[in-house]
């Protein structure tokens, strides 16, 4: 935890002084008082800066194995214009490739 952070915690559960000098009962209430803490974002920096977005083409509405649109035979969707979210971290280009692969090999 941040100092500051940490700093504030402990102000405001009204400990004061090094907390190894504090009893298991006050340690107890400040833990949980920490565990407890809520974060309300105030605003966001919109898509500018976005790293994950959700929307594009449903997969219910694809071929599970081929990626095509069983709507439209031949058409393909692969990437990030399916609606497939995933964790930050490279998971988004493995998606991309994995489904340009599963999409050719019908070709």
């Amino acid at each position: 935890m941040p100092d500051k952070l940490a700093a504030l915690a402990v102000a405001q559960s009204g400990l004061s002084g090094r907390l190894a000098d504090h009893g298991n009962r006050a340690l107890a209430q400040l833990a949980a008082q920490v565990q407890a803490w809520q974060v309300r974002p105030v605003g966001s920096e919109g898509y500018r800066t976005a790293e994950v977005t959700v929307g594009g083409v449903a997969t219910e509405a694809l071929e599970a194995k081929t990626l095509e649109a069983k709507q439209v035979p031949g058409l393909h969707f692969i990437g990030e214009v399916v609606d497939v979210t995933g964790w930050l971290g490279g998971y988004n280009f493995q998606w991309a490739w994995s489904s340009a692969w599963a999409a050719a090999q019908v070709l």
